[in-house]
């Protein structure tokens, strides 16, 4: 397809970037960043919040960019669905089993509910297709790769209806907004734009290259307007999350994180080389079984508040110092406590982790 989008510098079939890998790595520390805020608009800084918020559009850039360059040229729609279900779909299941178990022992003797109550609790948790709130990201991405054949469709499009299609599926995120409960349809229409780009940016990775600075200053320059309007305009903490088809505005989360898809990508391209790239490369192997794992350390912090509120009275107070050391322990916490629980479980199951946490 002759213009000025010409595909450049791309070779092998499966040739992977070095800092599209490295990118993924810092997609799920800025996943982890995320669910490592305390005290969300009690002491932790707003605007540092909402900078910190809504990681997981990277995660679904990175899915994008990988669907072209790994997947496209050969695509077997079956081979690759069933590869998709042993790797992600069937560890989520397991890990949600393991969940169930570990969630009605919380409400039992914990919480000190009743089985009954117990089985409420469970029971409206499950309504919304996942057990564990981090693992809304899997029905979603699963009725992602569902739709895969419509993704090679837009991949062989010309390229004004690719950058239309695009620009309008990211005006319906942008007013749709994230669903109340992340419900999986509501995500695939929001994250859409997304995916699309990593793969517009698969594609056309020459023109992204010849024009990356003017774009950077302008990923810069929307980053920056989104999350002063976000915090000091209209004021909202976090994410966005709406009812279907009810107007409540504009998501500038949403145009923060497709900006900083980019300046991302950047800070990874930077990366190669550096010291703790080889780390990050790690990080970025393991991305999925850091996703699958985090939320039972999550688990273990929230159960250790419980306890020092009721033996000890004592809460973490709703200041910024106190807030940001937490994000700091969460943080260390959260990733590498699961890092040492990966670990664990690849020596003690072998091959046969794959199924349990996808690798």
């Amino acid at each position: 397809m002759p213009s000025i989008f010409a595909l450049h510098g791309v070779t092998a079939v499966n040739h992977r970037i070095l800092e599209f890998d490295y990118l993924r790595g810092i997609a799920i520390l800025y996943i982890l960043l995320g669910h490592s805020i305390y005290n969300s608009n009690e002491g932790f800084p707003v605007l540092l919040e909402n900078l910190l918020r809504g990681g997981t559009g990277v995660f679904v850039f990175v899915s994008g960019f990988f669907f072209h360059r790994v997947f496209y040229r050969q695509f077997e729609y079956r081979s690759f669905m069933v590869k998709k279900i042993q790797n992600v779909f069937v560890p989520f299941l397991v890990i949600s089993a393991v969940a169930i178990v570990l969630q009605m022992n919380e409400w039992l003797f914990i919480h000190g509910n009743t089985w009954d109550e117990a089985l409420v609790i469970e029971w409206k948790i499950l309504r919304d297709g996942y057990v564990l709130f981090p693992h809304w990201y899997i029905p979603f991405i699963m009725l992602t790769f569902l739709l895969s054949p419509w993704h090679k469709a837009y991949i062989e499009k010309p390229l004004a209806l690719q950058l239309g299609l695009l620009a309008l599926s990211s005006v319906v995120a942008v007013f749709l907004q994230r669903g109340a409960d992340n419900g999986p349809i509501q995500s695939l229409f929001y994250f859409t734009p997304f995916y699309l780009l990593g793969i517009l940016y698969s594609q056309y990775q020459g023109w992204f290259e010849r024009n990356k600075k003017p774009l950077l200053m302008l990923c810069a320059v929307l980053v920056l307007v989104a999350l002063y309007m976000q915090t000091y305009v209209f004021f909202h903490v976090g994410n966005y999350h709406n009812a279907p088809l009810r107007f409540r505005g504009v998501d500038w989360q949403f145009i923060q994180k497709m900006a900083i898809c980019l300046l991302l990508l950047e800070l990874s391209r930077w990366m190669v080389g550096k010291p703790g790239a080889d780390h990050l490369h790690f990080l970025a192997r393991i991305s999925f079984a850091l996703f699958f794992l985090h939320p039972f350390l999550t688990m273990v912090v929230a159960d250790g508040l419980l306890f020092l509120h009721n033996v000890y009275a004592f809460d973490i107070p709703h200041n910024t110092p106190w807030s940001m050391g937490m994000l700091v322990f969460l943080f260390l916490f959260l990733t590498y406590g699961t890092v040492g629980l990966i670990l664990l479980l690849k020596r003690w199951l072998g091959n046969n982790s794959r199924w349990v946490m996808g690798w």
